[in-house]
């Protein structure tokens, strides 16, 4: 359990099932829960298969991939994870559009990056253990599959080719996410 106090103020609740968030702000208590869907092993496979995320494995890898993850949905608005927060999990959203959100000093908010079906966040987390440095939060009614940390390690132990190629693409992603940043700001930096 942690308590975060800032401008607005975020309970956080973690447990093994489901996430609890509760936001305290101006306008009184709102109550938003990202709630667990019981999928088959079938269907969770079937949900990555349909994503970006399952172009470079066989469905027996997407099989074994999606028997370590956990199928969440939201509705709108709810706060997926907030910055600061220490989870240690990725998604990928299969449905829905999650806005990734950065708070300036004040009450400015900026969406740094919205992120659309087959995309992913949280990698940084999953990989270095640091905590969160946005939030997330549901700009539409949301479905995603989480990867934590403690099952990516049970992936390595299972199949640790398999973990390593996971690794690999998340890797990749990053990578070109950072590029990608840095050429925004040379461009930005040039502007001025």
């Amino acid at each position: 359990m942690k308590l975060n106090s800032h401008e607005n103020c975020f309970f956080q609740l973690n447990l093994t099932s489901s996430v609890l968030v509760i936001f305290f702000n101006s306008y009184g208590v709102k109550s938003m829960v990202p709630k667990k869907l019981q999928l088959s092993e079938d269907e969770l496979a079937n949900k990555l298969e349909l994503t970006n995320w399952a172009k470079d494995f066989s469905w027996d890898q997407i099989c074994t991939i999606s028997r370590y993850m956990q199928a969440y949905t939201a509705t709108k608005d709810t706060v997926i994870f907030n910055e600061g927060s220490e989870e240690n999990t990725m998604a990928i959203v299969i449905k829905g559009k999650i806005d990734i959100i950065k708070k300036e000093s004040g009450s400015k908010i900026n969406i740094i990056a919205s992120i659309f079906p087959s995309q992913s966040f949280g990698e940084m987390s999953l990989i270095d253990g640091e905590s969160r440095s946005a939030q997330a939060i549901a700009a539409t009614q949301v479905d995603m599959l989480f990867l934590s940390k403690e099952k990516l390690f049970s992936l390595l132990d299972e199949s640790p080719e398999l973990a390593f190629k996971l690794l690999w693409i998340i890797s990749q992603m990053l990578s070109q996410r950072l590029r990608r940043t840095s050429g925004n700001l040379v461009a930005q930096l040039n502007k001025d």
